[in-house]
């Protein structure tokens, strides 16, 4: 069953100060926009695939350690993670204790090395290198492993440094610790890199067998270890062991000799496999391995320092390749975190608001959607539904939205609008009339987009909904005022008969609405996502409502094979080649999810979900990456790489359908206690609905244990509603008061 409240409580704090004690730092030196429950040791680089260790949080100072596989005397890939190099997240256990990456030598699955980082203790980590030969052919391989220091003055680089047979110690400058690598195999020597960037220097020298220091631009220092050759006869492969290991000069001289002493031992190997299985997290659904990477890429786009308010930080960014704040970016991956590690995921959520003492509104940069509002239902949901929380994370929130609702943004329309915070809308860097309006300094400040407002309205009727909860009277008259000023901004100004959409809004000089932005032929510049967006709000009459729906889902339109489009296709602005415009992208489509759960409408909801893991699967299962979108045309995914960000809406789906123990909702219910046994049988759990919904169908899907036929009441009265294998879909006509649902095996 759920635990109770001080037990959670106990736990946060907990996970709180096991972090800062593991990571040397004081809880006062600690920023509160730092992510406190990650260890010392992690993926944190911002260039390269690995792993790093962060001696002291205020220092900005990191000492990253990185394997190189290759094929002896012929290539290797230097796993960057800024461009695609043959290296995938594939193995992250929810803990980021054992992280695992698929090195590629030989393309697919023939020649390969999976590296995986155990973090053992505080002091030492252990890396697995699993080489394997799947083809008809003996294949000679190599590993090397680099290690350097980044951040500090740029003249402080080169290590002290004490070379063994088969182990190598460093002392950087600027650093208290000591660090030392050792290893299991006897051919090996070691060498030194002298550049800023390894590629180029490394790439250059793979043929020089002779010599041990490798001298480039001298802006850098690398130390290497080189295991070579490393033979595997056909369908053979081996595991080579090095452990990793910091603190003063004897302890890291002791660790490395018990190393060599012990050798593979089981104690060792005991230790390293100890943490939960990925299938744990994962589930073994027919999208499994999808979810495994999305979840592997997630947890490994985490970099430091990222600077906030003047502290570095460890921040979980969309990619390496933006390793920046993106504020509704990391409102999805905080969404998605809460399911994978609920207290982490609601530290990125609170991550990015503020307390009154600070004099930023929130913490912003890039689009200036409140994802953070949007997604905190879901993320209390898992938290447990801790009334410390939410009463901790509430006022926060409604800086945020305080701030972007106020008198700068609403327009004597009641509309808003956010160009001067950020260029972008709704995340859709090319989507049409934001880019035909970008450079149009006058116009721009005086149209409002559908987005903005749309989804404020959606923030306030959630922010209502809590407010409620908490018995705040004056802020849900706060929330109800200006709720009634955005709603009738939209109806009486954005509606377009003729098209079916909602419009961008043109004002005068005295903000004063004068039409919609339109076309030189005077089309509906809004047929697309945007235009949809009052669904969001629940603002829309029946007739509206029907429409935008049938723009939604009608292929050809807004619909396609591979899901819902940022713009109609029949519009004459439609690209296919676009970035946004011609391409699938989830976070909408999660938002229209959930919208589709608000409107009593689960088989949509169930189509926009299933959509996206079937192409999401069969990409991943393809190339082994997470892209950003995916081309319309193909179905083939395409932009960056290693993409989590706005992407993780595919765990999210994944989980309401397939991973027992799941609730979901739409956004006008909040779930404000939820308990499940522990097999995943039965399920109480209290619904609280906004005032919106009352009289009005809304939308619940429950996932529980399959194989099973479950009986389901609410408030005391049984109801029939279609089950299949333990998935639940229940249409629920809301009343006044909370309803008490009860899940149980007939």
């Amino acid at each position: 069953m759920q635990q109770p409240t001080l037990s959670r409580r106990l736990m946060k704090f907990a996970v709180t100060v096991i972090a800062i004690i593991s990571s040397g730092i004081s809880a006062k030196a600690q920023s509160q926009h730092d992510i406190s429950s990650l260890s010392q040791w992690g993926p944190y680089s911002k260039e390269y695939f690995g792993i790093s260790h962060i001696a002291d949080l205020q220092s900005g100072i990191q000492v990253e350690f990185m394997l190189i596989p290759g094929q002896y005397r012929r290539n290797f890939k230097i796993p960057n993670a800024l461009f695609e190099a043959g290296v995938h997240p594939w193995n992250v256990t929810a803990d980021m204790r054992h992280i695992t990456y698929r090195h590629d030598i030989e393309w697919k699955d023939r020649v390969y090395v999976d590296a995986t980082w155990h973090v053992l203790d505080e002091q030492r980590v252990l890396l697995e290198a699993h080489c394997v030969n799947n083809t008809d052919q003996a294949q000679n391989i190599n590993l090397q492993l680099a290690a350097r220091k980044t951040g500090g003055s740029q003249e402080q680089w080169v290590p002290e440094m004490n070379f063994g047979k088969d182990d190598f110690i460093v002392k950087y400058p600027e650093v208290d610790l000591t660090y030392g690598v050792a290893w299991n195999y006897t051919m090996s020597e070691i060498r030194q890199f002298r550049c800023e960037k390894l590629e180029h220097l490394m790439h250059r020298k793979v043929h020089d067998h002779v010599f041990k220091n490798l001298k480039g631009d001298l802006k850098g220092h690398y130390t290497v270890n080189f295991l070579r050759p490393i033979t595997l006869k056909p369908q053979q492969d081996t595991t080579i062991l090095q452990i990793i290991a910091c603190g003063t000069k004897e302890e890291v001289a002791g660790m490395l000799d018990e190393f060599h002493r012990e050798g593979v031992d089981k104690t060792l190997a005991a230790k390293a496999h100890s943490s939960k299985p990925m299938e744990q997290t994962c589930g073994n659904s027919e999208f499994a391995l999808g979810q495994r990477l999305l979840q592997a890429t997630m947890l490994t786009n985490v970099v430091y320092p990222i600077n906030c308010l003047g502290s570095p930080i460890r921040h979980f960014c969309p990619g390496k390749n933006w390793n920046s704040l993106y504020t509704w970016d990391c409102g999805f991956i905080g969404w998605t975190m809460s399911e994978i590690d609920p207290y982490r995921g609601y530290e990125i959520i609170r991550q990015y608001t503020t307390t009154p003492e600070e004099d930023a509104p929130f913490i912003h940069h890039g689009t200036p959607l409140a994802t953070q509002i949007l997604a905190i239902g879901d993320v209390w949901k898992n938290t447990g539904c801790d009334e410390e929380t939410l009463q901790e994370i509430y006022p926060r929130l409604k800086r945020f939205y305080d701030y972007m609702t106020g008198p700068r943004f609403m327009k004597a329309s009641g509309l808003l609008e956010t160009w001067n915070l950020f260029y972008n809308s709704g995340g859709w860097d090319d989507y049409p009339p934001q880019w035909t309006i970008r450079p149009q300094k006058e116009l721009r400040l005086r149209t409002s987009p559908m987005v903005s407002t749309s989804y404020y309205i959606r923030c306030a009727k959630i922010l209502r909904l809590m407010a409620s909860h908490l018995k705040l009277k004056k802020d849900i008259k706060e929330y109800d005022a200006d709720i009634a000023t955005m709603s009738k901004g939209i109806l009486d100004n954005a509606w377009d008969e003729e098209c079916g959409y909602f419009g961008y809004v043109v004002h005068d000089k005295d903000y004063k609405p004068i039409g919609l932005y339109r076309t030189d032929e005077g089309v509906n510049f809004n047929m697309g996502i945007d235009g949809v967006t009052p669904l969001v709000a629940g603002i829309t009459t029946e007739e509206q409502q029907e429409r935008l729906i049938g723009h939604i889902f009608t292929k050809g339109e807004l619909w396609s094979d591979c899901g819902i489009t940022a713009v109609d296709q029949t519009a004459p602005y439609y690209s296919v080649d676009g970035y946004w415009n011609g391409t699938v992208w989830m976070p909408h489509q999660m938002i229209l999810w959930k919208t589709m759960l608000d409107l009593g409408k689960p088989e949509l909801a169930k189509k926009i979900a299933m959509t996206a893991l079937e192409n999401w699967e069969r990409e991943c299962r393809d190339s082994y990456n997470c892209y950003e979108h995916f081309m319309i045309a193909s179905g083939r995914g395409g932009g960056w790489n290693n993409f989590s960000g706005l992407s993780t809406p595919i765990i999210n789906w994944h989980n309401a359908y397939f991973k027992p123990g799941t609730l979901s909702t739409g956004f006008g219910t909040l779930v404000s206690c939820l308990q499940w046994n522990n097999d995943l049988t039965e399920m109480n759990a209290t619904l609280e609905f906004d005032k919106e919904l009352i009289g009005k169908e809304t939308a619940l899907i429950i996932c529980a244990k399959p194989g099973l036929e479950y009986t389901i009441t609410i408030n005391g009265k049984k109801i029939e509603t279609a089950q299949n294998d333990g998935l639940i879909e229940i249409r629920y006509r809301v009343g006044k008061g909370p309803a008490c649902i009860k899940v149980y095996c007939r």
